[in-house]
């Protein structure tokens, strides 16, 4: 990984610190309950050095000791009870901030708009929602209050020891930045690792959903082997890398120990040469008793824990810096929508209007080239046009899911840029080709269209798009489940549940992209007539690549070179057969 690609890691960590990770509550109880730990360490081990000091060289009797013994206890009962609220606090933290920066994620997501998301791979973002937001919880929970830790222990440690020994206080001050040095050095690959680690993820996850979606097009293609050996491949190849960063998670774990035993090593030989009578400083010309040599290498190990724990939790913070990289992008990205006002329309159905408009998706590849667009109130046009030609482009822009390049997109003669997009969007309906199921219940799915709808209401929209037979069949009715874990739909049933969606909303606007595609022609006849009745009193636009769905438009328009064209003039008569009910 460059410098700059790691400075912009840690910006991104410190953004996300400083936006989601400040919770002063939990902080303050976790700080508190740190150093309440650390004093009854340093409590206890004066205790048990007292203790030792009175069995060893005093000969006192045991049973003579009770009263220091009662207050060893309570020591070590406290110092837990303060190490379970300490590690509560900091899961609350961790908590906290995964849950507002999944929230801001999802704001994001809704910001950003579905024509955004449908250029993103489906796996890497839920990856971003799901794993990496998960990947920071170590980094808040354990690494950053052992930031504090690792600085207040040592110190109130070395401020204890000091007035007995400054030798042995030089001596642990001395060898302390050993184990913060080589933690950062082995550090450095872990956090290398780790980001490739994460971008092998995303990459694995969009590739499997992506030959998940297309698994029937692969079988038919005979491809589908094939493939699974890829998959299995890249599987392995992610396992390697998985083993290859916990390697350097053990190596850092076992480098630190390494130091921290040679630092309490030094002050053993320092206290033991001392108790020999080779070595006389450091003790302000007192003579070193057993009682202070044990009390200062009780602490000696204490005084490097929280640096070890710091290395230790080192990968968290490595872990961190990776999925801070990724998520960062996607709450800083530019939403293609327009940003929109406040302005409310009046409760008439509107007129829509393109004021030569431009849009390109991409540098250099218009779709619309001063396109220009009026659709009275309660009119009803049809655009035709070849695939990829920008229709479905014009209904985001109508929709204000796109925000033009150049011109204005005007809704009942007020810019959209200062409508409240939410309001606007709640008086259209919309009707995709590929219309989707949620992984939940038949009623869920319906609410798509209007969550208050009532249970009634959800019965009629089903009578009305033909489904009335096939909910009855159903063994829980609304409450059965649909989609994934549950019951599948035909694409002709999915069409006629999309149709029962329009039907629910309130809307003054239907948008219909390819309403009948992939329909038999009694069916398509069938749709075309709800259709017209769902149609009166509405501005309706619809695309379709078909000529039966024309009968419903006043006009028919072609897009073509990024322009409309008129192709004359069609009556709307869709009476007659078709209001028949298919077979």
């Amino acid at each position: 990984m460059s410098q700059a690609a790691q400075d912009a890691h840690k910006l991104a960590l410190r953004r996300i610190a400083r936006d989601y990770g400040r919770h002063p509550g939990w902080s303050s109880l976790l700080l508190a309950a740190g150093v309440f730990q650390t004093v009854l360490t340093i409590l206890f081990a004066a205790l048990l050095a007292q203790v030792l000091h009175a069995l060893i060289v005093d000969g006192q009797a045991f049973a003579g000791l009770r009263q220091p013994w009662l207050l060893i206890l309570l020591c070590l009962v406290l110092r837990a009870l303060a190490g379970i609220v300490r590690e509560e606090a900091g899961t609350r933290i961790s908590l906290a901030v995964r849950s507002r920066l999944r929230r801001a994620l999802i704001d994001a997501l809704f910001r950003l708009g579905p024509a955004w998301r449908e250029k993103q791979q489906s796996g890497s973002l839920s990856t971003a929602l799901l794993e990496q937001v998960e990947a920071v919880d170590g980094y808040f929970a354990r690494y950053r209050p052992q930031q504090w830790f690792a600085v207040l222990t040592p110190l109130l440690i070395v401020a204890v020891i000091v007035p007995y020994s400054w030798a042995a206080a030089l001596i642990l001050a001395a060898t302390a930045p050993l184990i913060p040095l080589f933690m950062i050095l082995v550090g450095w690959g872990a956090r290398q690792r780790q980001t490739e680690q994460f971008q092998a993820l995303q990459r694995m996850s969009g590739h499997f959903l992506d030959l998940i979606r297309g698994l029937p097009t692969l079988r038919l293609l005979d491809a589908h082997q094939r493939l699974g050996d890829e998959v299995a491949q890249i599987g392995d190849e992610f396992r390697r890398r998985t083993m290859s960063v916990l390697r350097l998670a053990f190596l850092s774990g076992a480098v630190l120990e390494f130091f921290a035993s040679v630092s309490i090593a030094v002050s053993a030989v320092y206290f033991g040469m001392s108790l020999l009578g080779y070595l006389d400083f450091g003790l302000y010309g007192e003579a070193l008793s057993l009682q202070l040599a044990l009390f200062v290498l009780l602490l000696a190990p204490e005084f490097y824990q929280p640096l070890r724990d710091l290395g230790t939790h080192y990968h968290a913070r490595a872990e961190a810096l990776a999925a801070a990289g990724e998520l960062l992008p996607i709450l800083d990205a530019d939403s293609p929508q327009p940003a929109g006002g406040s302005q409310q329309l009046g409760s008439s159905v509107p007129s829509l209007h393109l004021d030569g408009v431009s849009f390109a998706h991409r540098h250099q590849e218009t779709v619309l080239d001063d396109c220009t667009l009026h659709v009275a109130a309660g009119e009803a046009v049809a655009i035709q046009g070849v695939s990829g030609g920008g229709k479905t482009t014009l209904l985001r822009l109508l929709l204000g899911q796109l925000r033009a390049d150049r011109g204005q997109v005007l809704i009942d003669g007020q810019p959209i840029d200062n409508l409240d997009l939410a309001a606007w969007r709640e008086r259209v309906a919309w009707m995709s080709q590929h219309p989707r199921l949620i992984a939940d219940t038949l009623a869920a799915n319906l609410r798509v269209a209007r969550h208050d709808a009532d249970d009634d209401a959800l019965l009629e929209a089903l009578r009305f798009a033909g489904l009335a037979d096939w909910f009855g069949k159903l063994p829980d009715g609304l409450a059965t489940r649909l989609g994934e874990g549950g019951r599948q739909m035909s694409g002709g049933q999915l069409r006629r549940l999309a149709l029962a969606r329009v039907r629910l909303r309130r809307a003054d606007v239907l948008l219909l992209d390819e309403p009948t595609a992939s329909l038999d022609a009694h069916t398509e006849q069938w749709v075309i007539a709800r259709i017209d009745e769902l149609r009166q009193g509405r501005t309706l636009v619809l695309l379709t690549h078909r000529p039966a769905p024309l009968v419903l438009a006043d006009r028919v328009l072609r897009l073509a070179d990024g322009r409309l064209h008129a192709s004359g003039e069609i009556a709307a008569d869709p009476a007659g057969d078709l209001l028949g009910s298919p077979a």
